[in-house]
């Protein structure tokens, strides 16, 4: 009864429906009614969301010690979730061989002038990371020279869902000339 009285056929707001539509329809009331609540839960969501955010933010920021981590953890957050329409921090997939000889890791180029290190390795090196699977916020940093890298031929997209699927997504830019970006090595090995 107490639905009938506020929304039913002989409210306002059914009246108005019925003159913008030129005709009643029984229950549109209900639908209507029912994506305004949608709506404003939906809206009420955003605000109320956007502004814990932004007190969570403020109060990690503000505690020293926990600013830098927390800082590195929200900039690789967003490198891997590509939040605030940025472009992706992951340059490029490349594949290099770890822990030992024959065994290859896929992971992301971050970071091409690696300045100093290249000045103590005596190498030119390049940043990469190599998320773990399930959770790519965690993994590993290496700083590899450019030499030992092997760039694939797949989009930053489809080399995150190899890691995360645990290799069970595989991409089928590899799949069709799975063996062409091995031969240009063997040849320098050779």
């Amino acid at each position: 009864r107490l639905v009938y009285r506020l929304i039913g056929p002989e409210t306002a707001f059914a009246r108005f429906l019925t003159r913008l539509l030129g005709h009643y329809i029984p229950g549109l009331e209900l639908v209507v009614m029912f994506l305004v609540v949608l709506l404003v839960g939906f809206l009420s969501r955003i605000w109320f969301g956007h502004k814990l955010h932004q007190l969570f933010d403020r109060f990690f920021l503000s505690v020293p010690g926990v600013r830098k981590l927390y800082w590195a953890m929200k900039q690789l957050a967003y490198a891997v979730l590509r939040r605030n329409n940025q472009r992706n921090k992951f340059r490029r997939v490349v594949l290099f061989e770890y822990p030992k000889e024959g065994m290859y890791v896929l992971g992301f180029v971050t970071n091409e002038d690696t300045g100093r290190i290249d000045e103590m390795t005596g190498e030119e090196c390049v940043s990469v990371y190599v998320p773990t699977a399930p959770n790519p916020l965690s993994g590993w940093v290496f700083f590899i020279p450019r030499s030992k890298i092997i760039g694939l031929d797949m989009s930053v997209d489809e080399g995150l869902s190899l890691i995360l699927s645990g290799g069970i997504v595989f991409p089928e830019s590899l799949k069709r000339g799975k063996d062409a970006h091995l031969e240009g090595r063997e040849e320098k090995q050779a």
